[in-house]
């Protein structure tokens, strides 16, 4: 076979192989069936969407009051949530319900600056999947706002599957700048009594506090009998140290705090420790 016909024939191989290749044509993608992943594994994935931020500083908390700042989840920029909301039906129920079931929502709100709305702000067709809210009783106001009322539009009669309702009471110090000298109490009981009433499906109440709130002071006292009378179950809320059997009279203190006093009173003369010795000898202190 002469040079000439070698080359033609090469020539039709190539074109055999050009018209088998299709470069503009799609590739073949294989689908990937999400939905028929076991739930728990699709909880996985809708929390990791969800609570991942991109940016150090949405680890940080926005508020300093109560559990919902101290334990709040960072979240995920609001484009990864709405695009995961934005899937398809199935998906946007799923990921949504378990998204308000896994935060806590305060009734009112406190001026800490938390970003979380509290439960009045909640799209209605969510407060169905809230299970925990949380009740912080007094930020240092001299006059409960207008809008602490329980009433229809606070949504609590929508909450079916609510549980667990977080109570944060206050020092009673402040009970000296209130309207009387029993308004803060009152008002306060009058608040657990009208929540709880709307909640028949409420199992506990737990409660929290700092150290220097009495659990047998009047505050405590009314917030309790309220809880017991609701036939609800109390529990003592680990945040701050609370359990069932510490010392209602606050006599016992923690040796650690002790030793952080001594500690502070080291840094001053001898002169002003002196001195503070005497002043303290004509003061009688109450728990």
């Amino acid at each position: 076979m002469g040079f000439q016909k070698k080359m033609l024939r090469f020539e039709e191989q190539l074109s055999d192989v050009d018209s088998d290749f299709e470069p503009d044509e799609p590739p073949v993608l294989l689908r990937f069936r999400f939905l028929e992943l076991p739930s728990e594994i699709r909880l996985h994935i809708y929390h990791y969407v969800l609570f991942t931020p991109t940016r150090k500083s949405a680890l940080k908390p926005t508020g300093n009051v109560g559990s919902s700042a101290k334990k709040s989840k960072p979240l995920a920029p609001s484009s990864h949530r709405i695009a995961l909301f934005l899937v398809s039906r199935q998906i946007h129920d799923e990921a949504t319900h378990y998204f308000y079931s896994t935060q806590t929502f305060r009734v009112f709100p406190v001026q800490d600056f938390l970003r979380m709305p509290t439960i009045r702000g909640l799209p209605r067709r969510h407060r169905s999947s809230i299970t925990t809210i949380e009740l912080i009783v007094g930020s240092s106001w001299t006059a409960p706002p207008k809008s602490w009322v329980v009433n229809q539009g606070l949504g609590l009669q929508d909450m079916a599957l609510l549980r667990t309702l977080k109570c944060d009471p206050s020092h009673p110090v402040f009970e000296g700048f209130r309207i009387s000298k029993d308004f803060y109490t009152d008002f306060c009981g009058k608040l657990l009594h009208d929540i709880l009433k709307r909640l028949p499906g409420l199992g506990q109440v737990e409660f929290d506090a700092w150290p220097s709130v009495e659990k047998s002071g009047p505050l405590m006292t009314r917030l309790l009998t309220e809880t017991r009378d609701a036939q609800k179950k109390i529990l003592w809320g680990p945040d701050r140290g609370w359990t069932n059997t510490q010392d209602d009279t606050h006599e016992k203190h923690d040796l650690k705090d002790v030793d952080a006093a001594f500690d502070g009173l080291r840094a001053y003369s001898s002169d002003v420790v002196e001195a503070l010795s005497n002043s303290l000898q004509t003061v009688t202190l109450e728990s």
